[in-house]
């Protein structure tokens, strides 16, 4: 017997009913509500070529061009941001253009201008130039950098690489004063040095003192400690600076005349810079080393660091061996050392990092940045080492 019409309508119906409930729940169980998606806001200009050197005399001006490329759709207003390496000698002695220029979208050049005062020293820097739309802070000049505690497994070969240089520098002296941050704080933080730093934390300055002194110790050293550095140095057949605010410019010709005449002399990190500006922050500027310290300058770096000669003063490490791995852009560093010595660790080369405008640099000097190397000043001898 056939069915009426009238149903088969209804189960026709029904099943249609059912058959878009379900796609329905199909496609909502397979969308989510809300998910979240990554936007990225690019920054707009980029640098596209500036000149590779400047070499002037004192009193000279010369004029060139910055090559820029403005990826918007929108002009903005620029101005270049000048920034040597030297910030006291760029307070100095260098003067830049200040303009402020209209860009518009695509590439073009902005003319700019550079000046050395009559009255310059001569010296090698790094200049470092920076795009900055209207509004944009130029970056802040990076610190010198407040070392990390080392690592167990970076503890050994840094620490042996310091013991060793340390004992090459002195020759057969045993008598040794560590100048170190702990004691620098202990005799200033709550007076004179309250307003300082800020001040690494208290612990993290403990075991740098400890781990530095147990490895003179291991060299053969008596090892005396201090806050300052004394007046009198001839009572020490080496001295090893680690506290960047015991240091002021006014030490440097009492170091000086102690290496001359014989003395021995270990430099650590950031040092150097506070022999040249009166500072007890981690800002001072004042980069270049003196003649007397090994020359180059202070500079700030990353990437691993690399044995340069094979068992230098006597360690087992061989030329290529890694000591460290960092992937840090404020890693202490010297640039250019006097060839009066032995570069025998370096940063390597092609490390490359990102600032706060997210711009990416790299290290790419052909042969990498110092982070240990001998020096010979009179009758005395330098040891410089970047961190430990």
């Amino acid at each position: 017997m056939k069915e009426p019409w009238g149903r088969k309508i209804r189960l026709f119906c029904l099943a249609i009913l059912l058959v878009s409930t379900l796609s329905v729940g199909m496609i909502a169980g397979y969308f989510p509500q809300s998910d979240s998606i990554p936007l990225e806001v690019k920054e707009p200009l980029e640098i596209l070529s500036y000149p590779m050197a400047f070499s002037l005399f004192p009193g000279e001006t010369t004029d060139f061009n910055v090559t820029i490329q403005n990826l918007a759709p929108v002009n903005y207003s620029v101005t270049l941001d000048f920034s040597l390496n030297d910030t006291a000698y760029q307070t100095e002695y260098v003067t830049f253009s200040s303009e402020t220029y209209n860009v518009t979208p695509g590439e073009q050049n902005l003319a700019a201008w550079l000046k050395v005062a009559p009255e310059a020293p001569a010296g090698n820097f790094l200049l470092t130039i920076t795009a900055l739309r209207q509004g944009q802070e130029p970056p802040k000049p990076e610190p010198t950098p407040t070392p990390e505690t080392p690592t167990e497994t970076s503890l050994r070969p840094l620490l042996e690489l310091l013991g060793s240089g340390a004992r090459w520098a002195a020759r057969n002296g045993t008598s040794a004063l560590y100048i170190n941050w702990i004691d620098t704080y202990e005799a200033h933080h709550l007076t004179d040095g309250a307003d300082w730093g800020p001040w690494p934390e208290e612990e993290k300055m403990k075991n740098w003192s400890q781990s530095i002194t147990e490895a003179l110790e291991l060299k053969g050293f008596n090892t005396q400690t201090a806050g300052d550095i004394p007046e009198n140095l001839s009572n020490y057949d080496l001295m090893l600076i680690q506290s960047y605010w015991a240091v002021e410019p006014k030490h440097a010709p009492l170091l000086k005349d102690y290496i001359a005449n014989g003395g021995s002399v270990v430099i650590l990190a950031g040092v150097p810079c506070h022999l040249n500006v009166e500072c007890k922050d981690w800002w001072p500027g004042g980069s270049m080393l003196p003649d007397w310290l090994g020359g180059g300058y202070y500079t700030n770096t990353g990437g691993n660091i690399t044995v340069t000669v094979d068992n230098p003063f006597g360690t087992p490490y061989l030329t290529g061996e890694t000591l460290l791995e960092s992937h840090s852009s404020s890693c202490a560093a010297v640039d250019s050392p006097t060839n009066n010595g032995q570069i025998v660790a370096r940063w390597n080369p092609g490390y490359t990092f990102t600032n706060n405008f997210q711009q990416t640099f790299t290290n790419d000097y052909n042969q990498g940045l110092a982070f240990a190397f001998t020096h010979t000043y009179g009758q005395g001898r330098v040891y410089y080492q970047a961190t430990w």
